[in-house]
């Protein structure tokens, strides 16, 4: 199987034919028409669905100038979705049916398939759900699909309003809840059974309940509002609803075989026998208590469990539009990598992706690994595993949906464990947190990634705002001099107070990454457990640029032992210049800039059983002082104060 998926990654990206393929002629740039004169002119191949988007009233939007990728099936595509419903004619659909077909079918942006990845499509259709799009092989080449289901039998159409592609079945996003989706798997039974048993399957089924009170204004949504940022306009929407959903990494029942697990009892022992050793003091205690947290199956299935939506090209750095791995980050330095809290109380996850892919808990860089990692697969390769296993299971090969309502599920490629070498080896290093994945708002509203505007929140899941009502954004994404072009903007009479990740034990030198200005603020900063925050120091005047006798930047020159003598006498000062490993746009290296360091907050043991929170609170009158926040690290003492000095990267 790795042999087959490794020859389809090699394959070129070209367009080969599923059915109903229109003639060679259709393969075009239709210059000074638009998406809706495009399906006119071919009324063999659309008239069908321009009849929809006629009774949804979407077809004077595919008439108008804007930005739009329509997937428009063909006649016959739309005949099959008619017959599975048991209807005959477009007319029998209701105005609501319409609707939803439509908005299923259209994106409020471009994009080619030149512009994708194998994973999501950035931007989530007009109906707010996300759709996969994958890959594979035929005689002939390669074949485009999404939601693995409906094929690309033409595409990249160019239209005054944007892009035609062309699909041979209808677009039916899933209305199951994500623990019905992973039933209908039958390539992923036994973890299923395991998820049921431990009654987390329960944990996994939230949507919109818990945010039902929310409302937004339609303008907001759909026009935005001025976002004023470092003197400059900013076009700012804001979610249409607040949701929960989660992510599920899950091992095919072939994987768990490798390892010699085959039943319920299997994994049973298998839990027992890692859990046993990271938690010695529950040892036994709790073995036949399969829903207690302290439980080694439980604890197994809940690692697997993320209460944030992320699809593969979400968890590190989108590769979509600019290529930031090659373009922004330093890959000979450091992998590009995120930190995720699980649904296991009390544990988190790293989530890298070196150019071999998206791995968990791995530790090195790039192909230089100490420890390899979980591999998480794509799309395509998970619809191939899929086929494969149905196959050799004397099944057909049916469809495949990893996308549910309130969530997504990838296959991986090993058994994923938190055992005593991830939390003494793996997680024994720098822990950088972005702050969007601090809080499951961010990730769940789906705007990570987001190039075309800043995103708003009113509120933010596990963020108290102490009464206050500052505007808050997450930035568009873009080369922007913060790590992974991701950062949080708070802007008004801010005063914030936020959980922090649940580390493992260890003292920790705990950093604020951030960026001064002149439109910045002079905040207090608070440490500590929730009933015992502490300040930390005197106030910080985020005003001031790092050349300030009182933070001491300088600039690298090249004598190394004098670069290395500033960095300490600047960490004497309780800062530290950002790193080397990011650029951007392929320049103007983070290093480089006087005003991007890091504040050195605290110095201080941490366990995991407890909980810790920051407060930043302005402390200054000024409505309209900006908060950018991009990242904290927890850098343990091995690292900050080891055998050898503390890296740049």
């Amino acid at each position: 199987m790795a042999e087959w998926l490794l020859s389809l990654s090699l394959l070129p990206p070209m367009l080969t034919s599923c059915s109903d393929e229109p003639e060679k002629e259709n393969y075009y740039t239709f210059t000074g028409k638009m998406v809706s004169d495009y399906l006119d002119d071919r009324p063999e191949l659309y008239s069908e669905f321009t009849k929809i988007l006629h009774r949804s009233g979407m077809y004077g939007m595919m008439a108008t100038y804007g930005s739009y990728t329509c997937f428009a099936p063909t006649n016959a595509a739309v005949g099959a979705y008619l017959a599975q419903h048991g209807l005959t004619s477009v007319d029998e659909l209701t105005k609501a049916e319409c609707d939803t077909l439509s908005w299923n079918h259209i994106i409020q942006q471009a994009f080619f398939t030149t512009d994708l990845a194998d994973g999501n499509i950035p931007t989530a259709n007009m109906n707010e759900r996300f759709l996969t799009f994958s890959c594979d092989s035929s005689a002939t080449g390669v074949v485009y699909y999404v939601n693995m289901s409906s094929c690309l039998i033409a595409r990249d159409d160019s239209v005054e309003n944007g892009v035609v592609h062309t699909l041979d079945h209808v677009i039916q996003p899933s209305k199951l809840y994500l623990p019905e989706i992973l039933a209908d798997d039958p390539c992923i039974s036994l973890f299923y059974s395991a998820l049921t048993l431990t009654r987390l399957v329960d944990s996994i089924k939230a949507y919109q309940e818990k945010y039902e009170d929310y409302t937004i204004g339609v303008d907001s949504v759909n026009k935005g509002v001025v976002f004023h940022r470092t003197g400059a306009n900013y076009n700012c929407k804001y979610p249409a609803v607040r949701v929960q959903r989660f992510t599920a990494l899950v091992e095919p029942n072939s994987v768990f075989a490798a390892k010699g697990i085959n039943t319920l009892d299997d994994l049973k022992a298998y839990a027992k026998e890692v859990y046993d050793q990271t938690y010695p003091e529950d040892a036994g205690k709790y073995d036949d208590l399969w829903t207690d947290r302290r439980n080694p199956l439980n604890r197994f299935v809940a690692y697997h469990l993320l209460p944030y939506y992320g699809a593969i090209n979400d968890f590190t750095i989108s590769e979509s539009g600019i290529d930031y791995k090659t373009t922004c980050s330093m890959p000979n330095l450091i992998d590009a990598t995120d930190w995720y809290t699980t649904l296991m109380p009390h544990t988190i996850m790293k989530m890298s992706s070196p150019s071999e892919g998206l791995f968990v808990n791995r530790k090195g860089v790039a192909s230089k690994f100490r420890v390899r990692g979980v591999k998480v697969y794509t799309p395509t390769e998970m619809k191939s595993l899929h086929d494969a296993e149905m196959l050799a299971a004397g099944l057909a090969a049916d469809t495949l949906n990893q996308q549910a309502l309130n969530g997504i599920y990838h296959y991986i490629d090993d058994v994923l464990v938190y055992d005593t070498r991830t939390r003494d080896v793996v997680f024994n290093d720098r822990i950088r947190w972005n702050v969007i994945t601090m809080s499951p708002e961010f990730l769940n509203a789906g705007v990570r990634g987001t190039t075309t505007h800043v995103t708003g929140f009113k509120a933010v899941e596990g963020w108290n705002f102490h009464g206050r009502q500052p505007r808050l954004a997450l930035r568009e994404r873009g080369v922007w001099m913060a790590t992974y072009s991701d950062a949080v903007d708070l802007i008004g009479q801010f005063d914030i107070t936020f959980k922090l990740p649940p580390v493992p034990a260890n003292t920790y030198e705990v950093r604020f990454a951030y960026g001064a200005g002149n439109d910045r603020g002079v905040v207090q900063i608070y440490f500590g457990e929730k009933d015992n925050m502490q300040p930390m120091g005197l106030p910080i005047d985020f005003r001031i640029w790092g050349g300030d006798p009182s933070i001491g930047w300088v600039a690298d020159g090249d004598d190394e032992e004098e670069n290395h003598a500033i960095d300490k006498a600047m960490h004497n000062r309780g800062y530290m210049k950002d790193m080397d490993s990011w650029n951007q746009g392929g320049a103007n290296n983070l290093r480089d800039n006087n005003g991007k360091y890091r504040k050195i907050l605290t110095t201080q043991s941490m366990s995991p059983e407890k909980e810790y929170y920051l407060r930043i609170k302005l402390v200054i009158e000024n409505s309209e002082a900006e908060l950018p926040i991009n990242y904290f690290e927890f850098c343990p003492k091995s690292v900050y104060a080891g055998l050898n000095a503390e890296d740049t990267h």
